[in-house]
């Protein structure tokens, strides 16, 4: 894993202004996809069944030149002419892809939504009416359902501490923790272009990071009620990421670079907890990899959690990952008693 260095001043890529004649419809819905055509009819016609038309809804899929599928042929049929098409000429990751949505964008509000998640039927008209209560909202978010690859339910976040919708303390919550999945959230787009788009060293924290940083720089709110579904994926990226422990090295490189942009007068009140919610994802990769015998993954996550959160369990739970991974894995441990239980069986 290489190293990166927190700036004192960060460098976020630039968002340019709507150019002046095109018109601005309220909502822009962009939809970013890679390979998951096979989701998109769902969520194209979770947006359709409550689509307000052209004039007042821009609705486009941003693909990131995916090679097993035909994203276009799912627009051209669930879309008939009103959902628009974008292709990169290459694939440039998910990241870029992103920001790729907010530059293509033209409306005063931007939603992206990924090309395997969906919305609730009212899920439009809801954030309206909380966008009239809050007009200088600069983060609008929901709870959100998680699904999985069969639509089957795993759970529904509860929705973050609020007054009449304002997030209390959001930034403190939200530097430490990541609490959103991007198709509940909603940014201006006028926010964008004053504090830039998601982060491009980051690969797998930068929703979390541009989540904070919107909802930092003006006032966060929320609905109280589930209004989106977000798919989880058994081979997600979290998954992948967990093998080499890049997981909580990247969320640990987030937790530091949203305190650094804290005011100096609050990093105190959360500095001695700051690295507790990615410690506790540490300790359930460790058991969970531990589980699947996958032994050299698990005593990395077994590492992580002792050093974001020395203790005794945590040193006890990092040894036992030391012994497994030399008996099973350097020596072959596994191989060597099916080995011996063929002997015998052969011998008898």
């Amino acid at each position: 894993m290489g190293k990166l260095t927190i700036q004192k001043k960060i460098e976020y890529p630039k968002i340019s202004p709507v150019p002046e004649g095109i018109y601005r419809p309220f909502w822009s819905v962009i939809i970013p996809t890679y390979n998951c055509a096979n989701y998109l009819a769902q969520t194209l016609e979770s947006v359709l069944l409550q689509d307000p038309g052209p004039e007042y809804m821009q609705i486009e899929v941003v693909d990131d030149c995916s090679t097993k599928d035909d994203p276009e042929a799912v627009v051209k049929e669930i879309g008939k002419g009103r959902v628009s098409f974008y292709r990169q000429h290459q694939n440039v990751g998910a990241i870029r892809n992103f920001n790729t949505c907010i530059e293509r964008s033209v409306g005063q509000f931007i939603h992206i939504l990924h090309g395997d998640d969906f919305v609730a039927p009212d899920f439009y008209s809801s954030y309206a009416e909380l966008l009239q209560a809050h007009p200088d909202a600069t983060l609008i978010i929901s709870p959100s359902t998680s699904i999985d690859e069969d639509n089957q339910h795993i759970s529904t976040a509860s929705p973050l501490p609020n007054v009449n919708g304002v997030i209390k303390d959001f930034a403190k919550i939200q530097a430490v923790a990541n609490e959103i999945h991007t198709p509940t959230v909603v940014v201006p787009r006028k926010v964008y272009e004053q504090i830039g788009a998601f982060y491009l060293p980051l690969s797998h924290t930068a929703d979390w990071e541009m989540w904070f940083r919107a909802g930092l720089y003006g006032k966060a709110v929320t609905l109280n009620k589930q209004m989106a579904y977000y798919r989880v994926h058994s081979k997600s990226d979290t998954s992948r990421l967990a093998l080499t422990g890049k997981n909580i090295w990247e969320a640990k490189y987030t937790v530091d670079m949203c305190l650094q942009q804290l005011p100096e007068k609050v990093r105190p009140e959360i500095t001695n907890n700051k690295y507790s919610h990615i410690a506790g994802l540490a300790r359930y990769f460790y058991f969970d990899l531990k589980n699947k015998k996958m032994w050299r993954s698990s005593l990395i996550q077994a590492g992580w959690h002792l050093r974001l959160s020395p203790s005794i369990s945590a040193f006890k739970w990092y040894f036992a990952a030391w012994v497994r991974y030399i008996l099973y894995s350097v020596l072959n441990l596994d191989t060597q008693l099916i080995k011996l239980k063929k002997d015998v069986s052969s011998a008898s």
